[in-house]
């Protein structure tokens, strides 16, 4: 791989992820501004509405959300603290030092409000075409190497 094609390759990444790093951004100021939220409690109320019976263990939504096990832990003992009930913590039946993280019907309606906001600042802000013409350069330049 000569070094033209080595340059252009990590720029094209690195363009790549700044679109992405001021795509979060925006989520992030709108969920915060409009509903109280970051991005990783949005991803966290999304995970766990899209699980069965609404609950997972923390040790699964460590992955989920890609935060360490005391990152997570503090994340929901954060939102808990707001005191909006969107959240519940239980013990798991079968495991006793594993805890559930279950979602309520009040963060139901927190998330699906959120989620509106979600789809309108992509909507917005998502730079489709410039995403794309970067992602078929990059496919071009593998095919090429």
């Amino acid at each position: 791989m000569d070094n033209t094609h080595n340059n252009d390759l990590i720029t094209n990444w690195l363009t790549l992820t700044h679109i992405q790093m001021n795509v979060t951004n925006e989520l992030e100021a709108n969920l915060q501004a409009k509903h109280g939220l970051s991005i990783n409690e949005f991803y966290l109320l999304l995970f766990l509405s899209e699980a069965p019976e609404k609950k997972l263990k923390l040790q699964k939504l460590e992955s989920m959300v890609g935060l360490s096990q005391s990152a997570i832990s503090r994340l929901v003992s954060r939102f808990e603290a707001k005191g909006c009930g969107a959240l519940e913590r239980k013990a798991c039946d079968e495991d006793r030092r594993s805890i559930y993280t279950s979602l309520t019907p009040i963060g139901e309606g927190k998330l699906i409000r959120a989620q509106e906001t979600f789809k309108d600042t992509l909507t917005a802000v998502f730079p489709e075409k410039e995403v794309e013409e970067l992602l078929e350069q990059m496919v071009q330049r593998k095919k090429q190497a």
